[in-house]
Order: structure tokens, then C-alpha cells, then sequence
């Protein structure tokens, strides 16, 4: 579709209906009609019904400000636009209006800060849009402007340690490693989100920062593994997308996991796409995450891997943006996951973790460093800071008080995470294979298997469903055995002491379930 002459034009009051009937190009670089009633050029996000927003201005400003929104679809996203147009809506709904500068304060009490900043933000685009001759005054903008933003009233999440903001405690982080990787090794998390959450967790990066990452961005060298992170909300030169990036070290299995997920998506991009691009070429920049058209109530295993464009070919030169996942959407996979079967339950909340809040992982990330003794500029370079002002509150946080809170906290993340599926027994002789020298294990349980495993007994063995625990056996010195193993283990590598945790987990189930027993003087198979 060619775009035509009367589009670029900037509209009068006389033409301009035939303005909105005319297709105009949007940032995402597709088509559509200002007058439709649904926008949806770009396919991936969700259609923008622009037309209860327009009530929020009186009649004679309306068709302005639904040429404005037009104008503005080709500037930001459409995500952007969906956003601004629900703000116009939910203003109409209580009756103020966005150009009359007494209902401005107002505004800023009914919205949060971003979106009275959003609403802003478009005031400003309207008025400085000089091809159309019906614009908000200056002086509106300035009163936007110099209007005081609404500081938020609460503490600091960081400071208070939320326990749906805030930074995880060490438990809750071991317990969504744990999670992750049993989850992916079963095949009920696809390899793109696991990928997303595991870089998420041990980088601490905003989620625009990873959405930018292709694959040439993981990169083997002569010292080592690394990995490219750009910056985003720069505000210098370096401004831009893509713009300015920093090199961090990169785990070596952590590599391979992408050099083998880098390998899938190739494979189906030869399959999908034949010939529309040298595709040995293009996968250095085809996106970590790319953009899908999702097929609604459909089988997500049959999405294809990225979005149908015609200038497929165009990643062969350089990344491409418009093929990158959205905001929206990996958002969605976070949340998606809360609700997915045993995911970890926080036991400060009682509720599963909330892993799509905010910057919950840059917390977590900036707490950890400091709690390690990093210095503020190290953390700052950690999390891609240009100053230390907003790190400085991560040192507030004392290691002793999330320690403390991680002692309190594992005893009741025991009765909540299904660790220990096992059965307690009060003797050898009501166990299966209680008989069996080859099945004790020490003095602590018998192994109820009917085949040897050559597992690491007894550490390995508190979180098997064939494991019997005896009653009045000291599990509680077991227990301090396997704490003291995983520090070990941590010490030198996170990743695998982090493995431990369900053993240590199931271990304290059974020393809780063994006292409740005692107590109750009955004796039953455990369910936790």
C-alpha cells in the first residue's frame, strides 16, 4: 500500500474527515485508517479503541484530538497509544477534562504518577504537533509541567523489605531456581521463558534491556564467556535503541543453554520461512525473544517463532526492533508462571511469589551485592546505574536482618513446598524392606526402592518418595550434615549448592511432621 498524497498533508478544518479516512503509516511500519474504529497495525498487541477517549474534551476539540492520536501512533508504540487512550477514557468516566487546567490537579490525584506523566506527555506532543491548527495552549502544557508530582507516601520498598516488591530473601531465590529447573527438565516451561526468568534472576536487568538481546549477543572468547546488556533510559548521545552497551561475564552452561536454544529457533526458521532470508546469517541478530502472532485459544506449540514480515531478510544486515518481543508480552509469561502448579509460595505472604512486580530482580540483585561488601560504584556498574544515588539504599539493607528473615522464614516454606512425599515409619519392621540390610539408611531411614540407586545417602534422599524416615531417628543432625554441605557447595558455586535446598527443605518437613506425630501419639503416611 502506497501512502497517499492527501495523507501527507497536514489536515484544515475542511479536510480534515478525509484525513481520518486516509491510511496512515505507524511506527511498527504498518497501515491503518484513523477513522476504523479498531487500531491494530501492529498484530501482535492488543487493537486500541480509541473512540470513548475522545469525550473527554468538549466536541469542537474532538476531531483534534483523534487526528492527534493518529499523529502520535506514528511516533510511539502501539502499546504507548493503548495506554494514553485508556487514561482519556477513565477521565471521561469521572468527568474531568485534560485541557481545562482547573481539573489538572485533579488528574493528578485520580492517576499514579506514570500515568499522569503518560497524559502529560501526550498534552505536550499535541501542542508541539504543528501540523494541526487546533492545539492545547502553552500555557496548558506549562501548568503540566510545573504541577508538583504526587510523592509516594510509603517507604521505600527496598528499605521495608516488601514481600511483593521488595528483594527476595535467599530461600525464596533458591526455592525459584528450583522451581525454574524442575519445571524446564519436565517440559511445562518452554525454553524462551526460562531463558527470560533465569536472565532475569542472575542479571537483575530491566525487562527492555533484555527484550534488545539477539544472539550475537552471547559471545565466546579467549577469557572466557560474555555477555552484551544495553543500556536503556539513556538521556545523552548515547540515547537510542541498542545504543550503548557494557559487556558482564557469562556462566559457561549458561552459554550453551542459548548456543542450544540458538540452534531451535534456526531450525524453525528454516522451516517456516524458507528462503525468505539467508537464515545461517540472520540468527546473529534474530531476537532472544522475538515477536509472534500468538494464536488466541490456539495451541501455543504451533505459534510460529516470529512474526510474518516481508523484510525477513533485513536481519541478515542488523537487529531489527519491530522484531522484538513486547513489553506486554513477556510480562505476561512472569505472570503466567504465578499461576502455574507448585510454583514457590512466599512464606512471608502465604501467597505464590510475585515475580512480576516491578523491578523485584534489579532489588534483589542490588541487595545481594551489597550485603556481599561491594562497594556503591560496583553496584551501580552491576545494575547499569550512571551514578550511585539510586544504589545508596540498597546499603541500608543489613545482611544480618535478611539472614534473620531467611532463618525465620524456612520452617514455614517446609510445610508449604511439597519437598518430602515420602512415608514416616515408627520402626524398620513397618517399613518397606526394613528386613533388608542393603535398605538402611544409617540409623536415619530405610529405603522403600526396589532397585539400588547409588544416590548420594542420606542427602539426596529426604526429597525421594521411596524414602522412610524413621520416627525417633535425629533428623535433626541430618539436617546440620546437609546445611553444612550446601554451604560447601555455594561457597564455590550458587548454581549448584542451590540444589540442595529441596533435600534440606524435605529434611525439615520430616523433622515437623515427626514432632507433630510424637505429640499427637499417632502415626500416619506423609502428604506434605
Amino acid at each position: 500500500m502506497n501512502i497517499a498524497a492527501s495523507a501527507l498533508k497536514a489536515p484544515t478544518e475542511d479536510t480534515l474527515d478525509a484525513w481520518l479516512n486516509t491510511p496512515r503509516l505507524s511506527k511498527c511500519g504498518e497501515f491503518f485508517t484513523p477513522s476504523e474504529p479498531m487500531w491494530r497495525p501492529d498484530k501482535t498487541v492488543r487493537a486500541i479503541n480509541w473512540q470513548a477517549a475522545l469525550a473527554c474534551v468538549p466536541s469542537e476539540w474532538r476531531r483534534w484530538l483523534h487526528a492527534a492520536l493518529a499523529y502520535r501512533m506514528a511516533e510511539v508504540t502501539q502499546a504507548s497509544i493503548r495506554s494514553a487512550v485508556s487514561i482519556l477514557s477513565r477521565a471521561v468516566q469521572v468527568g474531568l477534562d485534560p485541557l481545562n487546567e482547573y481539573h489538572l490537579i485533579d488528574l493528578r490525584e485520580r492517576f499514579c504518577m506514570s500515568d499522569f506523566s503518560t497524559l502529560a506527555s501526550f498534552m505536550k506532543f499535541w501542542q508541539e504537533c504543528e501540523s494541526l491548527e487546533q492545539r492545547p495552549s502553552q500555557a496548558l502544557i506549562d501548568a503540566y509541567d510545573t504541577l508538583p508530582r504526587r510523592k509516594r507516601p510509603q517507604i521505600d520498598v527496598i528499605l521495608r523489605l516488601d514481600p511483593e516488591q521488595g528483594p527476595f530473601t535467599q530461600v525464596e531465590q533458591d526455592a525459584l531456581h528450583q522451581w525454574a529447573h524442575d519445571q524446564f527438565c519436565h517440559g511445562n516451561l518452554d525454553p524462551e521463558r526460562y531463558l527470560y526468568l533465569r536472565l532475569l534472576m542472575i542479571y537483575g536487568q530491566r525487562g527492555t534491556q533484555l527484550r534488545m538481546m539477539v544472539f550475537n549477543d552471547f559471545i565466546k572468547t579467549e577469557r572466557g564467556y560474555q555477555v552484551r546488556i544495553f543500556w536503556a533510559k539513556q538521556k545523552d548521545n548515547d540515547a537510542g535503541w541498542r545504543a550503548k552497551s557494557e559487556i558482564f561475564n557469562l556462566d559457561e552452561d549458561l552459554y550453551n543453554f542459548v548456543q542450544a536454544y540458538r540452534s531451535i529457533v534456526l531450525a524453525r526458521l528454516e522451516k517456516e520461512y524458507p528462503g525468505r532470508a539467508d537464515w545461517d546469517k540472520a540468527i546473529e541478530h534474530v531476537p532472544l525473544f522475538c515477536r509472534k502472532l500468538e494464536k488466541r485459544g490456539g495451541d501455543l506449540k504451533l505459534t510460529p517463532v516470529i512474526v510474518d514480515e516481508p523484510d525477513q531478510n533485513a536481519l541478515e544486515q542488523a537487529p531489527q526492533a519491530k522484531f522484538h518481543a513486547a513489553s506486554g508480552v513477556v510480562w505476561s509469561w512472569l505472570f503466567q508462571m504465578e499461576s502455574m502448579p507448585d510454583f514457590p509460595i512466599s512464606s512471608r505472604t502465604h501467597q505464590p511469589l510475585k515475580i512480576s512486580s516491578g523491578h523485584r530482580f534489579r532489588h534483589t540483585l542490588g541487595t545481594d551485592l551489597s550485603n556481599a561488601g561491594l562497594d556503591e560504584w560496583s553496584i551501580a556498574s552491576a545494575l547499569m546505574h550512571s551514578n550511585t544515588r539510586t544504589v545508596r539504599k540498597y546499603r541500608a539493607v543489613s545482611a544480618e536482618l535478611m539472614k534473620l528473615i531467611d532463618e525465620k522464614m524456612s520452617d514455614h516454606l517446609a510445610l508449604v513446598v511439597r519437598a518430602f512425599t515420602g512415608t514416616i515409619v515408627t520402626d524398620r519392621v513397618s517399613a518397606k524392606n526394613g528386613d533388608r540390610i542393603d535398605r538402611q539408611i544409617e540409623d536415619l531411614a530405610v529405603c522403600g526402592a526396589d532397585t539400588v540407586c547409588h544416590l548420594d545417602a542420606p542427602f539426596t534422599c529426604y526429597g525421594c518418595s521411596k524414602f522412610q524416615p524413621l520416627l525417633d531417628a535425629d533428623h535433626r543432625a541430618a539436617l546440620e550434615r546437609l546445611e553444612r554441605r550446601r554451604a560447601q557447595t555455594i561457597a564455590t558455586d550458587k548454581t549448584t549448592g542451590v540444589l540442595w535446598d529441596r533435600a534440606i527443605l524435605a529434611c525439615r518437613k520430616v523433622i515437623l511432621d515427626c514432632n507433630a506425630l510424637r505429640e499427637s501419639g499417632k502415626l500416619g503416611g506423609s502428604d506434605a
